[in-house]
């Protein structure tokens, strides 16, 4: 089968440092290439993948001082046209969420599939309504829920176990990675910590685009940033990150949104590091409350919780995600989905 791939020219494929959507982009590439299809991808031009790739500029937005809140948006537009004025060269378009693709898939007869990352009940409806051509698939139960059309296919995201190294003896210390945004619940995490007497290391990036994001950091997080109980960095290379997880007594989750699916959930657990959060949104599809974490009902659940995470077994942990959110899995799911699409053209 002939693929295209299409991904946000926001970040690189796979992203320098963590990214949920971007990475699964590269698992795909890779994974269905080497069981035979024809994928190329559009994306930014540093992407390095396993097949070909066309981007309409060299380097990813978020890595080029170049660019801005307006060229970003002229060439997502551009990315998602690129491929569109050739469309019909390929038997399925995977779109991936937030890119363009579905205001261009009118244009062609070849079926476009689209992963939710991330979406609004409303622009879901809008997009039932006026692509019907589009066939969006979620990556959660509890997201296809949230848009309130249960019927959607749901392939939970795929984690490659074996670039995760697993460590069974964790140093004394917790973990949060995720962009520096209310919704992840940094500051609640730092709360948590302080009550608990326990070190927490924050992995992750004030959000530019997001307004808010900056803000938030220098009110609510960077206070209580003291390189010691509190640290903070800001991003790293994507091995030294998954090593770094894997030495955390546990990985704390405090979300304040009900997150779609959450990667790096996924990815400490198969490192062996379990993982604290609250019962939001896909989180009780990922984590096997009192195996492979703790799903607290509030803060004082998550302070109790934290001095009871040693009891949990962290092989388990691992092979929950194996078993579970495996890479293999996702591919099955996305392969039988593509030939259900490209079935119905005919």
């Amino acid at each position: 089968m002939k693929i295209a791939q299409i991904s946000s020219i926001y970040l690189s494929v796979p992203p320098k440092s963590h990214g949920g959507t971007e990475r699964i982009v590269y698992y795909l590439c890779r994974h269905l290439t080497r069981r035979g299809h024809e994928v190329e991808l559009f994306a930014a031009g540093d992407s390095e993948v396993d097949c070909p790739v066309q981007s309409v500029l060299p380097v990813a937005s978020l890595d080029d001082p170049q660019s801005t809140f307006y060229l970003e948006k002229e060439f997502e537009a551009r990315n998602s046209y690129n491929l569109y004025r050739q469309a019909d060269r390929f038997d399925l378009i995977h779109a991936h969420w937030p890119t363009l693709a579905p205001y261009f898939s009118v244009s062609t007869k070849t079926p476009t599939l689209i992963t939710y990352a991330y979406i609004e009940k409303e622009i879901h409806q809008y997009y039932r309504e006026h692509f019907r051509s589009c066939f969006p698939v979620c990556i959660s139960r509890a997201q296809a829920r949230t848009l309130g059309d249960e019927c959607l296919p749901v392939i939970y995201n795929g984690i490659d176990v074996d670039e995760i190294p697993f460590n069974d003896t964790p140093e004394d210390f917790f973990i949060i990675v995720g962009r520096i945004t209310p919704g992840k619940g940094i500051a609640e995490a730092i709360r948590i910590a302080k009550k608990a007497k326990a070190r927490l290391l924050i992995v992750g990036q004030v959000t530019t685009h997001l307004p808010w994001s900056e803000d938030y950091f220098l009110r609510q997080v960077k206070p209580h940033i003291d390189g010691k109980q509190i640290r903070h960095v800001e991003t790293m290379p994507y091995a030294e990150l998954m090593q770094l997880m894997g030495r955390a007594r546990g990985f704390l989750f405090p979300l304040q949104w009900d997150e779609p699916f959450g990667m790096v959930v996924a990815e400490s657990m198969a490192a062996g590091t379990p993982v604290l959060a609250y019962p939001r949104g896909a989180m009780p599809e990922l984590i096997k409350d009192g195996e492979t974490g703790y799903l607290a009902r509030d803060e004082d659940e998550m302070v109790d919780a934290l001095s009871s995470i040693d009891k949990l077994d962290r092989k388990q942990c691992r092979r929950w995600v194996q078993e579970n959110f495996s890479v293999e899995n996702m591919v099955d799911g996305y392969e039988t989905l593509y030939k259900q699409a490209v079935g119905s053209r005919q």
